[in-house]
């Protein structure tokens, strides 16, 4: 009877469970303890977090909304807890600071990976959230597919690949988006922190954008595929962490940095992806049923992939990101493409984003050029509450 009482007790213990009190948020039945309740949301979207943490001396909430971090208190029975709120709907993420060691809450199952970064997951639902929140909707599917790169000299590459609702029940052929992440991302970025297959879900059940594919390859070179799926050992002799992006060197005072092209995942997509999926998937085969956007680093590919290829895209759409702008080569290359007459040179930028001065520059040379250019600026950052944004605008303007 007492092992059982004992091991019953160091399984609480282990899961960071508190002990049994109508004080507390926890409960316990005959088959064991449950959770804690955190996140808990309120009506008016106040949020409460709890950690059972009963030797810690200190915690402290961080996480990507205004006003982070916020200090915990501790209770009598070892619980941390803070408040925070009202938060507008949206997509956050946090995590624990427990005696400086970071930490996931236990109490939450939704976590989010970015690079080999992982936080936990706040989900509050409303309008503003609405795109990016799952619906009640036909659902389009995500296939994780190898592919040769000869360009990179690597036989196996991985990216991720929408399919969307309908696709395996009939034989259409569908037009392309290839979406690039960021500098800190890989090729699962833009399905897990940019939800992009739950905003083609609903933008497409809504009427609004194209029933479309989208290929999310990973634009880091040195990189096979993305962390955190048991593909190792660890670390895989075929794989190689992207070094952490120094955020100085996007300072506006300084100047745009020049991406290679030949030899790189910029020529790769081009010469390896694009063929690929030709073969793999229905697909309609020409500039007028292809696009290419991204952001960040992805936003500096996307414009020089396009510039390289006039005649392969004819929507594009930068996400926080610039071009050598002034330069006789690239100016010539933005000429090129207005001759092309692409469709959509689509442009956009936080208000406080550390890009924001190499987008309007790059916008207004794509006008002085005549391409068919359009700027869009919101509040926020060099952030995904952002770029999710801009998939809404720019989605439903592919394939008209």
């Amino acid at each position: 009877m007492h092992s059982k009482r004992f091991a019953y007790w160091a399984l609480a213990i282990a899961l960071g469970l508190a002990a049994p009190s109508a004080a507390q948020t926890v409960t316990y039945t005959a088959s064991g303890a449950q959770r804690l309740s955190s996140p808990e949301t309120t009506t008016d979207n106040q949020v409460t977090f709890r950690l059972h943490a009963p030797d810690a001396h200190q915690v402290a909430l961080q996480g990507d909304w205004p006003g982070a971090p916020a200090q915990m208190h501790v209770d009598e029975h070892g619980v941390w807890i803070t408040t925070i709120g009202p938060l507008p709907p949206d997509i956050y993420t946090y995590w624990f600071n427990v005696d400086g060691v970071r930490a996931l809450d236990p109490s939450n199952a939704e976590t989010q990976r970015g690079g080999n970064r992982f936080a936990s997951l706040l989900m509050i639902h409303g309008a503003e959230s609405r795109w990016w929140d799952v619906h009640a909707v036909p659902h389009g599917s995500i296939e994780q597919v190898w592919y040769a790169s000869p360009t990179l000299s690597n036989a196996q590459r991985r990216m991720f690949v929408y399919l969307p609702p309908g696709y395996h029940a009939g034989n259409r052929r569908y037009p392309v988006l290839y979406l690039l992440h960021g500098g800190g991302g890989d090729e699962e970025a833009w399905t897990a922190q940019g939800r992009a297959p739950v905003i083609l879900d609903n933008l497409i059940a809504a009427g609004r954008a194209a029933p479309m594919i989208v290929v999310m390859p990973n634009g880091i070179d040195g990189e096979t595929h993305a962390q955190g799926y048991g593909l190792g050992p660890t670390p895989s002799p075929q794989q190689i962490n992207a070094a952490p992006i120094d955020m100085a060197r996007f300072a506006p005072h300084l100047p745009q940095i020049r991406l290679p092209y030949e030899g790189t995942f910029n020529e790769s997509l081009v010469r390896d992806i694009i063929p690929f999926v030709d073969r793999t998937y229905r697909t309609r085969r020409d500039a007028r049923h292809r696009a290419i956007a991204g952001l960040s680093l992805g936003a500096a590919q996307t414009v020089l992939i396009s510039a390289n290829n006039p005649t392969t895209f004819d929507y594009i759409g930068v996400f926080s990101g610039g071009g050598l702008v002034g330069e006789p080569d690239f100016e010539a290359q933005l000429e090129a493409l207005a001759h092309n007459h692409v469709a959509l040179y689509w442009t956009g930028a936080g208000d406080s984003d550390i890009s924001i001065q190499r987008t309007q520059a790059l916008y207004n040379a794509a006008l002085a050029h005549g391409l068919s250019a359009t700027y869009r600026e919101i509040p926020g950052g060099h952030a995904w509450p952002v770029w999710r944004d801009f998939l809404v605008d720019f989605a439903p303007r592919l394939f008209k």
